[in-house]
Parts: structure tokens; C-alpha cells; sequence
């Protein structure tokens, strides 16, 4: 389960349209949204699991309620 719950961290991570240009690689977006956001994932949007655009969907309807390193995270690649 972890390894699909990554997956779809990282994928909040690639929502930014800059994200090409952007000076910190794609890899590194990553790590930061797995490690603000694993939590919060399996919290919040467990049972969107491992579907990729729900969790995007539920990350947005629970914005309010994700920790601040998350929500940071969610909010610098999420447009």
C-alpha cells in the first residue's frame, strides 16, 4: 500500500504548470509531498485510495483540515 499511497502523493506534486521550469527537480517535489503528506492522505482520503484523481479531488475538499507541512506542499504544486 505504501508504494501506490506514494504514487499518488507524488502526483499532487505534478500538478503545477511551472513545474518544468521550476528549479527543484521533480524528484525532490516528490519526497517533500510523500513525506508532508503520507499522513494526511491516509487520514483524510484513505478510501480514495489507490485512484490518483480522487485523492487529488479529496486533497482539495480537505485543504482546511491538512497539517500546515502539507497543505503547503498541496498548495505550491496545486493549482
Amino acid at each position: 500500500m505504501r508504494i501506490t499511497l506514494a504514487s499518488a502523493i507524488a502526483a499532487l506534486a505534478l500538478l503545477a504548470p511551472g513545474m518544468a521550469l521550476a528549479d527543484i527537480s521533480t524528484d525532490t517535489v516528490r519526497q517533500k509531498a510523500e513525506q508532508a503528506c503520507y499522513d494526511d492522505v491516509n487520514k483524510l482520503c484513505g478510501d480514495a485510495i489507490p485512484d490518483e484523481d480522487k485523492i487529488k479531488a479529496c486533497m482539495k475538499v480537505n485543504r482546511a483540515q491538512l497539517s500546515p507541512k502539507c497543505r503547503s506542499v498541496f498548495d505550491a504544486n496545486v493549482r
